[in-house]
């Protein structure tokens, strides 16, 4: 069986090889003179062709935006009955946020790694921006001021993600106390930030964002490209509505923030 990867990478390459030498394709006119004088690094090729026969290329196929799975890594530790239950006012009875079982079923394997969390329904990255401030001289006249690069604008870092609601709801049984905790303890650098033995009170986790791209037949989608937060902790819940008017899918928007990313 060819590996769609090395097929992709000599397609490519014979695509090109002409390109870069100032010749054309294979599918198109072997010109190399025009009126008597060569014309290096300009091909005589169809625009309209020469793009149509790219989008036939893995490389620059156009992807698909709704392939895409979240996983998070090293849920707290302390999303646990007893320690939530020690610092929030509950009732006589002790059943206030008794929520050692869910969490135990909605952390599982099935429901967080096959496919990602099973629960998240959308994911929104903020934008990369930095300010750009102009440094005039005195009396410059009519030349430009000079550019200079100011502060990065990212403030704070967040992520926005909106996850489904089910009968045991990942959102009220697990995030929100999740979100409770992390107020209680901060975000205070805690064995775990650093590889070794996890502190039951660090708070931060780790999230991968993988987008999938299109294969061949028989062959499974593969990651086109993988983002990773670090240190991610959530901290807006969003509000829940319900009525008698209509029965949809219940989906609920969260806020994380988070330390630094990579792609």
């Amino acid at each position: 069986m060819n590996n769609p990867f090395t097929s992709a990478l000599e397609s490519l390459g014979k695509n090109f090889t002409g390109v870069f030498n100032g010749t054309n394709p294979s599918f198109a006119p072997q010109i190399l003179e025009l009126f008597g004088f060569n014309i290096p690094g300009v091909p005589l090729i169809s625009p309209r062709d020469y793009f149509l026969f790219q989008m036939e290329s893995w490389f620059t196929a156009l992807p698909m935006s709704t392939q895409w799975i979240i996983v998070i890594d090293n849920y707290p530790a302390a999303l646990r009955t007893d320690i939530i239950q020690a610092l929030e006012r509950i009732d006589g009875s002790k059943k206030g946020y008794d929520i050692s079982t869910a969490v135990t079923i909605l952390k599982s394997f099935p429901l967080q790694r096959i496919i990602g969390c099973l629960f998240a329904s959308s994911i929104s990255i903020p934008s990369e921006q930095y300010n750009v401030d102009s440094v005039a001289v005195p009396n410059n006249r009519g030349f430009l001021p000079g550019i200079i690069a100011s502060n990065r604008q990212i403030d704070p870092p967040t992520l926005t993600i909106e996850f489904r609601d089910t009968n045991t709801s990942f959102i009220d049984h697990l995030l929100r106390p999740w979100a409770i905790l992390a107020s209680h303890y901060g975000y205070t650098a805690r064995p775990g930030d650093t590889p070794g033995k996890r502190d039951p009170l660090n708070m931060k986790c780790n999230m991968s964002l993988l987008q999938y791209g299109r294969t061949i037949e028989s062959i499974s989608m593969i990651p086109r490209k993988a983002w990773t937060f670090y240190n991610c902790v959530p901290y807006n819940i969003g509000e829940e509505s319900f009525n008698y008017s209509d029965e949809t899918v219940n989906n609920f928007m969260t806020r994380w923030t988070y330390s630094n990313y990579t792609v």
